[in-house]
């Protein structure tokens, strides 16, 4: 509204809306499923970074279980979920099992690599052998939105625009000395990393006390 996006939990309301006027509630809950398939005018994709954070393997919580809802019904209102997570064996199953597209990227912990055979067809199990040699973009892309499996790079964005989560650089010689770029830690800094407001920090907060030995 107004420019701004609102978020609000309409839930406890759901029973309550329809008593005071129907007629819009009905049209709002109806209009999406008479239109034709690819015909949304306004599909929305809901991003959920660091998924196994909120969407645990017990599926008991708030988020999984809204997730769930989701991934279960939201195509048909146009609505889409992205699960993003590093660790893939500590999201729910039942959310796992939905995904229709995955772009796997690298993985060594077998236990992640399972959890993604396990919601692959048993034709395509064979492609998560190469997930743990894969390169820094790389991703393996399978399932509905392409025609075949396919290992492919991911092209990155421009450096202006890229997000500060890359790996840190022991040498980069290729860097200028007065790029504003992190670069190596063989070239100069502009500015002088102090670290006085951290260690304060670190000494302002409360040790824990350790217990007492029983033994």
């Amino acid at each position: 509204i107004a420019g701004r996006i609102r978020s609000r939990h309409l839930r406890p309301l759901t029973p309550w809306i329809p008593r005071v006027n129907p007629a819009p509630w009905g049209l709002l809950q109806q209009s999406p499923r008479n239109l034709s398939e690819g015909g949304r005018e306004r599909p929305l994709l809901v991003v959920m970074e660091e998924a196994h954070s909120y969407l645990g393997d017990n599926g008991s919580s708030a988020a999984s279980i809204a997730t769930q809802r989701i991934v279960k019904e939201g195509r048909k209102y146009g609505i889409g979920a992205m699960i993003v997570s590093q660790r893939p064996a500590e999201i729910n199953p039942t959310i796992l099992s939905q995904c229709g597209t995955f772009f796997a990227m690298r993985l060594s912990n077998a236990t992640d690599r399972s959890h993604v055979t396990s919601a692959l067809s048993d034709n395509l199990e064979g492609l998560t052998s190469m997930l743990p040699v894969l390169r820094t973009g790389e991703a393996i892309i399978l399932g509905e939105a392409v025609r075949l499996p396919m290992r492919t790079m991911i092209q990155a964005p421009p450096r202006d625009r890229r997000p500060d989560s890359q790996d840190p650089l022991i040498c980069d010689e290729a860097a200028p000395e007065d790029s504003m770029t992190p670069g190596g830690w063989n070239l100069k800094m502009h500015i002088a990393a102090d670290y006085r407001y951290f260690v304060e920090t670190w000494l302002q907060q409360n040790p824990v006390p350790t217990p007492p030995n029983k033994e």
